[in-house]
């Protein structure tokens, strides 16, 4: 990517910095911050504890909602925009409120001094404010909203980390966030500028395209017109509902595999010694006592190619050639040791020693750590993967009905995972439909295995589209309950239109690279098809849809491609969002015409509802294929696992 446009692109940390500097400096004399731990990595990406210092902060503390810490002077608490979290910490408020003299709080208000602040991320909820008036601490408390917008987590990829976004969004239906993201979007236009075209693909992806609108056109008859020329000439808004698959189905690059195994926080994954996703996940009696415990502690891993070369060169490749790769460069590190330790004299030991030694070791220090994560996948997953693999196949193409079905009553029976066994039944449901008779028996099975208070879970997937109608199962009418060999369903159908489902699956790490290939680090490797990050057996819409756009020479070209998508709507500067048919009547067919072919390959990509990192390598791949530049974004960055996880915890 360009070096100007990956500047560009981390000058969201300054404009964050600016509006929280603006709060810190509205609150007069020293405070003490008290955060809410899950916004401690994210922040740090922003400021760190020297830069709040110096902006009057004395002390920090976590928020702990039974663990009050000291009050010693004024309070700031760095909150989530949760109704609960606020409530705990109102109660702090309160307790403090009591013990202290009623003469001080008087003449404390006299000067105007507020003891207690609250940021609010992203936004103070109207809520919030009615909260803060029941509990009777309207006149002492302060709210500001605070949000930092885009967080680079690595070179063409972002993140607004905004928590909840698909829980609320797609299983509440709680649209409140929509507006923090439009505002987002908003200073993106005005920082890399506006788009020539705008293509919006869901029902939320609409409303934020629309809100965008709004906030323009207030702001150009307040201000005047903003910038002109844009880094982009494409932005896309998707909703994750619109490709469910891409997240469900389990990926096969390195870093998707790392986010199936470990916690993943604003861009750092947590390496734990005591656990992980796989085990957690499963029933007590089931997880193994093995003795052999991971050699690494709990550590941290910033999935950054900028800080580790080697997690840079493997991120996107498929896990075998990892494998392959990090083995021969831990044969290679071995060899020069031993090489430099022969024959040397002391002149040349003594520059070995000094200089080369201590980066030597620094480099076997990070392969050995990326070599253990390598050997936690392939004990966590390795074992059932091959036959996964073939399942998620079978899935996708609607074949082996009954065999997909007793293989999730087997791991329902004999090796249930909380999160993942319901994302394959999901992904069952989202491909192919599931039968009366098999939502009564796969809910059974899972419900006996962890539990009857977890049957409200059903609706949740139900409101996500994940799983269908669970209140009069007898009505239940699914198209795979007609059993013609030749008939497609609705999924299939429409992935086979825009040619999601691969004719030539590609085979395995053959569609990475040559053996010569991986012998040069991958240089010369032989990727053709973004289906790679599945296996070849699916490619990701996302990718898909950049690889049309940005090839598409003609209005008529994406229409014939892309038409038949009803959600699909494309706005431009002089012309509201439209269908794709919409506009096959209007005059704007020729504005789109004059700039078609793109003459700056560059496209901009938000989902709303988490990415997947399988998402992002298919899109690295495009932007190879096509010469372009993609940078990708979303609330948040995730795996499958995590999206079933926050649906069961709603």
């Amino acid at each position: 990517m360009d070096t100007v446009l990956s500047k560009k692109l981390l000058g969201f940390r300054q404009i964050a910095q600016e509006k929280l500097q603006h709060i810190l400096y509205s609150i007069p004399l020293d405070k003490d911050l008290v955060i809410e731990p899950a916004l401690i990595k994210p922040l740090e990406h922003i400021v760190g504890a020297s830069w709040l210092k110096k902006k009057g902060i004395d002390k920090i503390y976590k928020f702990d909602p039974k663990n009050a810490p000291p009050k010693r002077k004024q309070f700031l608490y760095f909150l989530s925009s949760d109704l609960l979290v606020f409530k705990n910490a109102l109660d702090q408020i309160s307790s403090y409120q009591s013990q202290t003299s009623t003469s001080l709080l008087v003449a404390e208000a006299d000067k105007g001094n507020k003891q207690y602040h609250v940021i609010v991320f992203p936004l103070v909820l109207a809520s919030f404010e009615q909260l803060l008036e029941e509990e009777g601490l309207y006149g002492s408390v302060e709210l500001y909203s605070f949000q930092w917008d885009f967080i680079a987590f690595d070179q063409g990829l972002l993140s607004l980390e905004l928590p909840n976004v698909f829980a609320d969004v797609f299983v509440r239906q709680d649209c409140s966030l929509l507006g923090s993201i439009a505002q987002s979007l908003r200073i993106f236009q005005m920082v890399m500028g506006r788009p020539n075209l705008l293509f919006s693909l869901g029902c939320n992806a609409e409303k934020i395209s629309q809100m965008m609108q709004i906030i323009d056109s207030d702001r150009k008859e307040k201000s005047g017109a903003g910038k002109q020329t844009s880094d982009f000439s494409i932005m896309l808004i998707v909703d994750r509902d619109r490709d469910y698959p891409s997240c469900l189905l389990t990926p096969v690059v390195y870093a998707g595999l790392l986010l199936e195994i470990h916690k993943f926080n604003a861009g750092s994954l947590t390496v734990d010694s005591t656990g992980n996703k796989i085990k957690n996940g499963k029933l007590a009696f089931l997880q193994s006592d093995d003795e052999k415990k991971t050699k690494l502690q709990t550590t941290h891993l910033m999935m950054n190619g900028t800080n580790d070369l080697i997690y840079q060169e493997n991120r996107y490749r498929h896990f075998s050639e990892v494998i392959g790769l990090l083995s021969s460069q831990a044969r290679a590190l071995g060899l020069e040791g031993k090489m430099y330790s022969k024959d040397m004299k002391l002149s040349e030991m003594k520059d070995y020693v000094t200089n080369k030694l201590p980066k030597v070791a620094a480099q076997k220090k990070e392969l050995f750590k990326h070599l253990l994560l390598c050997e936690t996948i392939v004990e966590e997953i390795g074992g059932n993967f091959e036959k996964l693999q073939l399942i998620e196949e079978s899935i996708l193409t609607n074949t082996n009905r009954k065999q997909i079905l007793t293989y999730i009553d087997e791991q329902l029976a004999a090796d249930a995972h909380k999160f993942n066994t319901l994302r394959l039944i999901c992904l069952y449901h989202v491909t192919i439909g599931l039968t009366s008779e098999d939502i009564t028996k796969l809910m059974t099975a899972y419900l006996n295995a962890f539990g009857y208070p977890l049957l409200t879970v059903f609706n949740n997937l139900h409101q996500a589209k994940l799983f269908p109608d669970t209140t009069n199962l007898t009505k239940t009418k699914i198209l795979s309950q007609i059993s013609i060999p030749i008939l497609k369903s609705p999924f299939q159908i429409e992935a086979n239109k825009l040619k999601l489902l691969p004719a030539d699956p590609v085979q395995g790490p053959e569609s990475v690279g040559t053996a010569s290939s991986q012998t040069t680090g991958g240089s010369t490797a032989k990727k053709h098809c973004p289906s790679y990050v599945f296996n070849g057996n699916y490619i990701p819409l996302i990718a898909q849809l950049c690889q049309i756009i940005l090839g598409g020479n003609s209005f008529e070209d994406l229409y014939n491609r892309l038409g038949h998508l009803e959600r699909l709507k494309l706005g431009g500067q002089n012309f509201v969002p439209k269908t794709l048919r919409e506009l096959s009547i209007t005059s704007a067919k020729g504005e789109i015409n004059a700039l078609l072919p793109l003459k700056g390959k560059t496209m901009f990509v938000f989902v709303v509802g988490g990415l997947s990192y399988a998402e992002v390598a298919a899109c690295q791949l495009v932007e190879k294929l096509t010469g372009g530049k993609i940078v990708l974004a979303s609330d948040s960055v995730q795996s499958g696992c995590d999206i079933i996880e926050s649906i069961v915890g709603c």
